[in-house]
């Protein structure tokens, strides 16, 4: 279960060589053995989900994400999406293999 949490708190809590701001949406598939461990939200609604992936934050979402603009997000993106559609191979498999293209998305970034 995800937690309400600040911006402020996501930017003094985690080093800033670690944190990244990405879309909406963007690492849907790329994300999805993942859970988001918090949420913040403002007058307007819902900000960004904060994900944490091997000591590395993660930030999506619509408005006021902190963190650097993550590289080659859609190129990343696509190749997640294609192993998650193989319904030729078990889920085992290719849960470990998206795994394994986001701790390489992660030192990319």
């Amino acid at each position: 279960m995800k937690y309400r949490t600040t911006r402020k708190a996501i930017v003094e809590g985690t080093p800033r060589k670690d944190l990244f701001a990405v879309g909406y949406c963007d690492l849907t598939h790329l994300l999805c053995n993942h859970q988001p461990i918090a949420y913040t939200c403002g007058v307007y609604g819902w900000n960004f989900d904060v994900y944490t992936v091997n000591g590395k934050t993660i930030c999506t979402g619509y408005r006021n994400m902190p963190g650097f603009h993550a590289n080659n997000v859609t190129e990343y993106e696509r190749r997640a999406r294609a192993i998650h559609n193989d319904y030729s191979r078990p889920w085992e498999e290719r849960s470990a293999e998206i795994e394994a293209l986001l701790d390489e998305f992660l030192e990319q970034a």
